[in-house]
């Protein structure tokens, strides 16, 4: 051992991250004919989500918990199952396997989404994460001359959607491979997406499809309500009521012919 010769665990640590490959990442940007802050509400909307990724991603389930710790600045924690059309007994498990828990961060002054991506199986082998912002594009006109014809178009104001995904596999077994495949399924979902919500937004005034929380929110009330009606000890209050209302009836019908005697 040479003297004098010492590592710091700082000198490690540093070493250590030096030698962690670096995430592998996409960028997809796609226009969309809303302002920046009408997309941020679209997002909050827990009924449009899970529209957007049961019907428009092929989600089996959806499942939300959202927390506002300000107005407009939610916590949300999401978790989804994909749709497969295997056998019963195969899909089972292989719905467990590919099924994930997004833990996501809607900050209203940036108009910008941090997730976290933990899939239920494998979560300890890589790091997945989605940043999307939300930037206003103001309108703007483009001049082409064809056939010594001037024309100009004038595109509307919207906003641009900037998603970017990384992935990093701590594991080197197949590392780029699992990466890749990791950008392709995500590719797939951002296009799968867009398709949705932008004929969502050409079919249905934007108002309808906010208003879509309330709608649901005051189904849920009736099916309580419903649910609370059907209950058996519903069923024995109502029995028991009734029981006694008749029991009342017949004795105040009774008394005046025993008088009567």
């Amino acid at each position: 051992r040479g003297r004098g010769c010492h590592i710091s665990p700082r000198s490690l640590e540093e070493r250590s991250r030096a030698c962690r490959p670096m995430p592998r990442e996409a960028r997809y940007d796609t226009l969309y004919p809303v302002s920046a802050r009408q997309y941020y509400d679209l997002m909050l909307s827990s009924a449009f989500q899970r529209d957007v990724h049961v019907n428009g991603l092929g989600m089996r389930v959806w499942d939300n918990v959202d927390e506002y710790p300000r107005p407009r600045r939610l916590h949300r924690k999401a978790y989804s199952e994909p749709t497969l059309r295997l056998p019963k007994w195969m899909a089972r498990f292989a719905r467990k396997s590919q099924a994930y828990t997004e833990y996501s961060e809607f900050d209203p002054e940036t108009l910008s989404r941090t997730t976290r991506v933990v899939p239920t199986l494998g979560a300890n082998v890589m790091e997945f994460t989605v940043e999307e912002r939300y930037v206003d594009r103001e309108p703007s006109a483009n001049s082409k001359t064809k056939r010594g014809k001037r024309s100009t178009t004038v595109e509307r104001a919207g906003c641009v959607v900037i998603s970017v995904v990384r992935i990093r596999c701590k594991v080197r077994l197949f590392r780029n491979l699992f990466e890749r495949w990791i950008l392709e399924q995500s590719e797939l979902k951002v296009a799968q997406r867009d398709a949705y919500v932008l004929n969502a937004l050409k079919e249905n005034a934007y108002d309808d499809l906010l208003a879509r929380d309330e709608l649901e929110k005051a189904q849920s009330q009736r099916d309580a309500i419903d649910a609370h009606a059907s209950s058996p000890l519903t069923s024995i209050a109502r029995t028991a009521t009734a029981s006694a209302a008749i029991f009342v009836v017949r004795l105040l019908v009774a008394r005046p012919g025993r008088r009567s005697r």
